[in-house]
């Protein structure tokens, strides 16, 4: 019922304001930041994609928490969706901001096992296979990774080469 509501109430809010971005020639990026809420996420920028008015738009964009345990497959899922399109999208790798809520919220609700990597290393780890996997996919994505961490940013030159990245910096 929640995501009835929000395709039908928030799709076309979205939609208005993806298209104002596009006259304007600026980013726009869903925040995907509770695992709770990815799928719908990922259902609206996937109505997003498919909009022949935004197809020759390279500004749409999405955000994946590399904490949460499924960010790669969400990686292949998107590079799918961009290819299926004919198009590029924005991704921005972040580690994500709010593990200590998504722990949480996982023990409240009693689920056997939590959304999110329960260890920072496995966060870390994951973080460069999926920047290996967005660099990787030139055609489909502009990559776009957001770290303070000096080994992260070292680690994403090195594997980049010459490829077209950016990072992006909370201030």
């Amino acid at each position: 019922r929640t995501r009835e509501r929000v395709m039908v109430e928030l799709t076309p809010r979205l939609s208005a304001l993806a298209r104002l971005a596009k006259r304007y020639d600026i980013g726009l990026a869903i925040d995907a930041e509770e695992a709770d809420r990815l799928d719908l996420s990922l259902d609206l920028l996937a109505v997003l994609a498919a909009d022949p008015s935004l197809a020759d738009w390279e500004g749409l964009g999405f955000v994946v928490q590399c904490y949460q345990k499924r960010v790669r497959p969400t990686i292949d899922w998107i590079v799918a969706l961009a290819r299926h399109h004919r198009r590029r999208l924005m991704l921005r790798l972040v580690k994500g901001a709010y593990w200590d809520s998504e722990i949480k919220r996982a023990q409240v609700d009693g689920v056997p096992d939590y959304p999110v990597f329960t260890r920072k290393v496995h966060t870390d780890v994951a973080y460069l296979a999926c920047a290996k996997a967005m660099l990787a996919a030139p055609d489909a994505l502009y990559p776009q990774f957001a770290s303070h961490n000096a080994f992260t940013i070292a680690a994403i030159r090195t594997l980049a080469g010459d490829a077209r990245y950016e990072f992006q910096c909370l201030h």
